[in-house]
């Protein structure tokens, strides 16, 4: 009976230690924002539309969790109109807690060093320790002041003048598609007017062959 016990005191001793040391497991160096956006291969603020936690992997640790985001401007990488991401599901981890209806500045890449587990047909990752920030809702480029609470720690500091010249000027891009969309009409539009005026000239044309055909007939005839 003592002997079990104190197994059972070891364990529970060995639950402590193990969740203390998980609790302070994720230490993050400060990162400025020219060297967060340097170590990331996309940068991009957007909304996160869904967020998907697929459990455990058997008795391991939770799987990372999926975010997909509705972006509104990148700042590095290609542009997209929305991006998939993964994060560990709590803190002590590094994983970065992204809130569904919540705007951020992110900061992604796909080598994070075996620090977020990989999750199949999800090439890009987030942490603790990346850099992003939760902004003001919106969709115009990033503002000094947009952080949406204010004094939230963020390892690239806060939205302020300083952070906004170092993202440098965005590819906007819900204007880029609208801008296509226009050119798309613009061209189509010229391309009518073109036929048109195509059209129009070749009646022009029959008009007066007929016109001078039936003139020399009368001519003809007179004679």
């Amino acid at each position: 009976m003592i002997l079990r016990l104190l197994g059972l005191f070891a364990l529970v001793a060995a639950v402590v230690v193990v969740t203390s040391t998980a609790a302070h497991a994720c230490d993050c160096a400060d990162l400025a924002t020219a060297a967060a956006k340097e170590h990331a291969e996309v940068v991009f603020t957007g909304t996160v539309v869904e967020v998907r936690r697929d459990g455990t992997q058997g008795l391991g640790p939770p799987t990372p969790a999926v975010y997909t985001f509705r972006a509104d401007n990148v700042y590095k990488g290609a542009p997209a109109a929305g991006f998939t991401v993964s994060s560990n599901v709590d803190t002590a981890s590094c994983g970065y807690p992204f809130q569904q209806g919540t705007r951020y500045l992110v900061f992604a890449r796909s080598d994070t060093s075996e620090l977020i587990g990989k999750v199949p047909g999800v090439t890009l990752a987030s942490s603790l320790c990346a850099g992003n920030v939760p902004i003001d809702q919106g969709t115009g480029p990033l503002r000094p002041g947009d952080e949406r609470t204010p004094g939230h720690e963020s390892l690239a500091g806060p939205v302020d003048a300083e952070m906004v010249a170092a993202l440098g000027a965005p590819v906007r891009v819900a204007e880029s598609a609208s801008s296509g969309a226009r050119t798309g009409t613009s061209a189509a539009a010229r391309g009518l007017g073109w036929g048109w005026i195509a059209a129009g000239s070749a009646v022009v044309v029959l008009a007066l062959t007929v016109g001078f055909a039936l003139v020399r007939r009368r001519r003809a005839r007179g004679g």
